[in-house]
């Protein structure tokens, strides 16, 4: 078995981010032995294979030992701490190592097939990717290594995809249902959309080197002649805003302020003590009197619209996010049942010193409510037996 195409799997498709091209490459990780920590039917699995899973964060600790130890500062507290951050990411790094290798036992026993076109495309993306890495890096690996890495990571979607169909799909009914229950988690604050025209009391001149500044000495006039267009000739602000707001970057966007991508209406108080004394009781759709914003502008506010404090409507972007919540939930719970129905079914042995031992299926899922004794311990002895040790 070549053990080098699971390690890039999860480089390429889960975790650890092989270094950008013209980087300095990543100090040499601390050696470890390599012996197999688990058997998965008559898979095994090494210890490297496993980190390798664990990503940045692996590559982060075994970088932090190697630091210790290099300036002999490696002792009983040191390792306990290392410890204590290590075996938690690694225990989590095994399950879905487990999780993923079963899958691809699984797919080939179904025969599972994927896009070869896909396929192909994704290869010479990874093989020009791997070309543009420093030579040292890009030496490891061969073209068979990068194809079979690509096809077992398309097989694992492709299995996945099983428990993502249309019966996975959220009713209408479903997503209302959640939102009423969760309603606390929706809730916006109170808010005003509004548009703004600022006169500057000052004109820059930026094709001059440097460039100059200089007083308009008519900059409130101008904006009470903006004022009169709109309130009392029936011009529209929006246009207005368009065409003579000297603020580029809310002109572009007739005016409007915005903070925030997903939601035009802002705290006014929060922003502009001015503002908010601008509009306090103007009614929507009303230009206000021209008031002086910031340190050397004039302004005119228009309210689109005032909101009070509550939770958002259930619809477009927020409805979206429940739904795709949901089907990933629904997606999860089903994965998860077919792995444990699998876990019952195959073996899954963690190997110490060369004796296997079954691993309890309480330990792939550390986040039920209900976890016996025993598995808490088994997670413990796993991880501990696991750790690696300096050559």
């Amino acid at each position: 078995m070549n053990l080098r195409a699971p390690i890039l799997l999860w480089i390429l498709g889960l975790g650890l981010a092989l270094p950008a091209s013209g980087q300095e490459p990543a100090a040499k990780p601390l050696e470890i032995d390599n012996g197999v920590a688990i058997r998965i039917n008559t898979e095994a699995v090494s210890k490297r294979d496993i980190e390798a899973r664990m990503g940045e964060v692996g590559d982060l600790l075994r970088r932090k030992r190697a630091e210790w130890e290099a300036a002999g500062q490696w002792n009983a507290d040191v390792e306990k701490q290392w410890n204590d951050e290590y075996i938690p990411e690694f225990r989590n790094a095994l399950r879905k190592v487990v999780r993923e290798r079963m899958m691809l036992q699984a797919a080939r026993e179904e025969k599972l097939s994927f896009d070869q076109k896909a396929y192909e495309k994704k290869c010479q993306s990874e093989l020009k990717r791997l070309r543009s890495l420093p030579p040292e890096v890009a030496k490891r690996y061969t073209q068979n290594d990068i194809r079979t890495a690509v096809r077992e990571r398309m097989l694992i979607d492709a299995f996945r995809g099983k428990f993502c169909s249309i019966l996975e799909q959220p009713t209408r009914r479903e997503v209302e249902q959640y939102y009423k229950e969760n309603l606390n988690r929706y809730q916006r604050p109170a808010g005003v959309k509004v548009r703004l025209i600022r006169i500057d009391r000052f004109v820059t001149n930026n094709l001059a080197t440097p460039p100059t500044q200089k007083l308009r000495e008519n900059s409130y006039e101008l904006a009470e002649e903006r004022r009169k267009d709109i309130d009392e000739y029936g011009g529209s602000f929006t246009e207005m805003a368009k065409k003579y707001s000297d603020d580029p970057e809310s002109r572009a966007r007739e005016g409007l302020i915005r903070l925030n991508n997903k939601d035009d209406f802002i705290d006014a108080q929060a922003y502009s003590s001015q503002l908010a004394n601008a509009i306090r009781g103007l009614p929507v759709k009303k230009a206000s009197k021209v008031f002086e914003f910031g340190p050397s502008s004039w302004a005119i506010a228009w309210v689109d619209e005032r909101r009070e404090a509550g939770p958002a409507p259930l619809e477009g972007d927020l409805y979206e996010e429940i739904y795709e919540s949901l089907f990933e939930l629904k997606a999860r719970l089903k994965e998860d049942a077919w792995f444990r129905k699998a876990l019952s079914k195959n073996l899954v042995d963690h190997v110490v010193e060369g004796v296997s031992k079954p691993l309890p299926i309480e330990f792939f899922f550390p986040d039920d409510k209900e976890q016996s004794p025993a598995a808490v311990d088994a997670q413990d002895k796993t991880a501990k037996a696991t750790k690696p040790e300096a050559r």
